[in-house]
């Protein structure tokens, strides 16, 4: 399982956010936000979110792969079982 890299650093986030394409669809989404931030009072997390083709996050409600903890979207992208191609 991939996900392409399709625009990188989307405006309007906190932190580092990019739009990948997933093959096969994650969850039935082919498009992910992947967003890296340090959120006050609870660290760091980086979290998968459903959006559009253009970057438009679709549900604020987290995809399987979004931890806690660190701040890296291949280690979240792998939790999913996708590689970044």
């Amino acid at each position: 399982m991939k996900a392409v890299l399709i625009k990188d650093n989307l405006p309007d986030f906190n932190g580092y956010a990019a739009l990948y394409q997933m093959t096969p669809a994650h969850d039935g989404h082919e498009f992910v936000v992947a967003s890296a931030a340090n959120v006050p009072f609870s660290g760091p997390e980086t979290y998968l979110f459903p959006a559009a083709a253009d970057g438009e996050i679709k549900s604020f409600s987290e995809l399987d792969g979004s931890y806690r903890g660190g701040l890296d979207h291949a280690q979240a992208l792998s939790n999913a079982g996708y590689t970044i191609a």
